[in-house]
């Protein structure tokens, strides 16, 4: 070989070796600057009296918007009036019985289903998520949100450490919390705070039970700030050591009380209602409930003034279907309407209750509420359908003679 061929060779070994070297620099540089940035983000933390985002002190100001409740058409119309009313949060439940309606056969995206979609959709609209998993939601929803194919078991023990529930239990979160799990906060989505079960304290005592699911959500992906709500008469029983607590009521008195024994068990968390509930559910012959404004004042001043609040609900929706729950002793059914007395009606137009809320926020703390709100939304428009002659029906005792 020639020298001037030889130094050719070693010249475009150099220009390779180059060239390699910068793309793999280049690509570790990527990867370890897009870590940074992934782990920066510090998911919520409950201490010193506090709730803190990114290291941030924050008031969670929450509202209950349920997706199976409200046509996927309607989401950013009713996400865009939450946040226009001051709240920073939407929560929801997730019904175990609408995904998974037979077992082993899972719906993820259809339709008002498509809770990804849901969540995506709160964060575009700069509001972060709390996710209430269940897998038992009560809800006033049919079964509390379990499916009825567990009930096949003749021996089925639900909410318990039965293990063919604990295994029923595992094997749709191992579908669920995947699904989700990449939009928890400290990867970079809204999922700042994810409920374990749900008012447990008012069905049973069974810590076993409790810890099994909340490890059962962590194996599949759950990292963000866990907790469980009871009300007055289960605070005592529901809770998991070391697990933040929070309360459900909708007057101060009881409000006092679950505050208190709260800071009995750690007077280092922040306060926090899951459910202020913004008026009732209705059964069938019952009269609409309507709760007394100045006892919503009341009560929604009360718990803004000492912490952080979930309005529950502050859209209710509609229960499709035959998905109305119920109560016993005496029976009564839910009505299909989930109107709730909410700040937002059943068709999503703002209530009083709702330019109340937006006043107390304002004047108590004004420090929470961003100066960027986007404007109130134009209602959807709605019309009459007149009158609905029914002209045959099928009693249900007929009805459960058919074969499925």
């Amino acid at each position: 070989m020639t020298l001037p061929y030889i130094r050719r060779i070693r010249l475009w070994r150099i220009v390779v070796c180059f060239a390699l070297g910068t793309v793999i620099c280049w690509i570790c540089a990527h990867f370890s600057l897009r870590n940074i940035i992934m782990t920066d983000k510090k998911g919520l933390q409950a201490k010193n009296k506090f709730f803190y985002l990114d290291g941030k002190e924050m008031r969670i100001l929450s509202g209950a918007f349920h997706y199976f409740r409200c046509l996927p058409e309607y989401w950013s119309h009713r996400l865009t009036t939450i946040r226009a009313c001051g709240l920073n949060t939407v929560e929801t439940y997730v019904p175990w019985n609408l995904h998974e309606e037979t077992k082993g056969n899972y719906q993820f995206t259809k339709d008002m289903l498509n809770i990804r979609q849901f969540i995506q959709m709160a964060q575009k609209h700069d509001l972060y998520v709390i996710l209430r998993p269940g897998p038992y939601i009560c809800s006033e929803w049919d079964l509390g949100g379990l499916p009825s194919w567990l009930l096949n078991d003749p021996s089925m023990k639900v909410r318990s450490t039965y293990q063919p529930y604990l295994d029923a239990v595992d094997q749709y979160f191992s579908k669920l919390i995947p699904l989700v799990a990449d939009l928890q906060y400290s990867k970079g989505g809204p999922i700042i705070a994810v409920q374990v079960e749900n008012e447990y304290g008012s069905y049973g005592s069974d810590r076993k039970h409790m810890k099994a699911i909340m490890e059962s959500l962590k194996k599949h992906g759950i990292t963000e700030l866990m907790f469980t709500s009871d009300n007055e008469q289960g605070i005592k029983t529901g809770a998991i050591p070391g697990v933040l607590m929070t309360g459900n009521f909708d007057n101060v008195q009881h409000g006092k009380e679950i505050y208190g024994h709260i800071k009995e068990v750690n007077s280092d968390w922040p306060l926090m209602t899951m459910e202020f509930w913004s008026g009732w559910f209705d059964h069938w012959g019952e009269k609409h409930h309507q709760t007394d404004i100045p006892k919503f004042e009341q009560t929604l001043s009360f718990i803004v003034e000492l912490g952080s609040v979930n309005i529950y609900m502050f859209f209710g929706g509609t229960n499709f279907g035959f998905m109305n729950g119920a109560n016993d002793n005496p029976y009564t059914a839910t009505i299909t309407s989930y109107d709730y007395d909410a700040p937002l009606s059943e068709s999503g137009h703002p209530t009083d209750k709702y330019y109340r809320t937006k006043a107390i926020l304002q004047r108590i703390v004004p420090q929470y509420i961003s100066n960027n709100l986007p404007k109130l939304p134009d209602p959807i428009p709605s019309k009459s359908y007149g009158q609905v002659q029914m002209e045959a029906y099928i009693t249900l005792e007929d009805m459960l003679s058919f074969e499925v």
